[in-house]
């Protein structure tokens, strides 16, 4: 064979490869690995008005008000190590904490806006690092939610989910905003070890406009850049994932059922897959939903999750004062038995 004809057939299975393995890590393809569980943490200032995560948006709270709640937020029954001990003795592999929610209050030091724990509490101290310490102790990994939309900043322009007011639409800056959220998502993934997944959620925020660009690769990359082997998943509530993603998510709902709602046209894809739900009926810590899931409703739940090679991420939402609920401990201290 001509050697000119073997270096193009080289050149070309070089590039071949080259391309194999780009497309590896553009779409987060991870080989598929036994179903897993992991414990969700919805927690913020929100916690304080004891009615869920979304009571600024469901109140119609101006974001001025609504801030007031960080002065009066003092978590000083807080204590990592409890909480991932509790969680690991009940058999999970990972916990989901959520960094920042729809309110745009951050629970981290973050130094892109001092709307956070460390600086607009009394409180000061920076749980995430406390709980990214104790989850390294442990051998348990830390993904971390990241809301895409938020109900405070002017910057970000108002989706079908915010309140009604106290924002100039005029003020609306997009490429300022994904400025900052670039900024925060350098932070978690610079200053709390390693980061097992980014999961995003606030994706649906913008469905009614249909010119909206979330320019979404461009923070999949720069997290595929910071940490090549975090994971992305997206609460977009699409048919298909989106490139760069390694996780689907199914909201209430196990891998192909749509019985909450939110996983109407979408098909099962070949990613790792993973069925969000409440221990009881809030995300957010609520005084009043005390209504919980009995351990035979989780272990059937878990069950039929694993049939389906899924992972269950399973809810709990911790008081204002640092606690988790006692109710969810207890079924925590049930799951960590095995069932007769």
């Amino acid at each position: 064979m001509h050697p000119e004809i073997v270096i193009a057939r080289m050149k070309r299975l070089s590039t071949f490869f080259l391309a194999l393995i780009m497309g590896v890590v553009a779409v987060g393809a991870t080989p598929r690995q036994e179903p897993e569980l992991g414990i969700f943490i919805h927690w913020g200032i929100y916690s304080l008005f004891a009615d869920g995560e979304w009571i600024m948006a469901q109140k119609q709270m101006s974001r001025t008000e609504y801030a007031k709640a960080a002065d009066a937020f003092y978590p000083w029954r807080f204590d990592a190590r409890s909480w991932v001990k509790a969680i690991k003795a009940a058999g999970a592999q990972y916990i989901c904490f959520t960094s920042r929610h729809h309110d745009g209050f951050s629970m981290w030091d973050s130094q892109a806006t001092d709307y956070t724990i460390t600086r607009a509490t009394p409180f000061h101290r920076d749980v995430l690092k406390e709980l990214s310490e104790a989850c390294a102790e442990e051998g348990i990994r830390l993904h971390l939610y990241y809301s895409l939309l938020d109900w405070s900043r002017e910057d970000y322009l108002r989706g079908w989910s915010g309140p009604e007011h106290d924002k100039d639409p005029l003020k609306a800056d997009y490429p300022h905003y994904l400025a900052f959220m670039k900024a925060q998502l350098t932070e978690l993934l610079t200053n709390y070890g390693e980061i097992g997944a980014i999961w995003f959620d606030g994706y649906w925020d913008q469905k009614d406009n249909p010119s909206w660009d979330w320019q979404i690769q461009e923070l999949y990359t720069l997290i595929h850049t910071l940490q090549p082997n975090c994971l992305i998943a997206n609460n977009h509530h699409l048919p298909q994932p989106l490139p760069g993603e390694a996780i689907q998510c199914f909201e209430r709902d196990v891998p192909g059922e749509n019985k909450g709602g939110y996983s109407e046209g979408m098909s099962v894809s070949g990613l790792i897959l993973e069925t969000c739900e409440t221990m009881n009926h809030s995300w957010g810590y609520s005084a009043t939903d005390t209504t919980y899931k009995t351990i035979d409703e989780i272990r059937d739940l878990q069950a039929r999750v694993r049939a389906l090679n899924a992972n269950l991420l399973i809810n709990i939402g911790p008081q204002p004062n640092g606690e988790l609920p006692e109710k969810a401990l207890n079924l925590l201290q049930k799951m960590s038995q095995k069932s007769h």
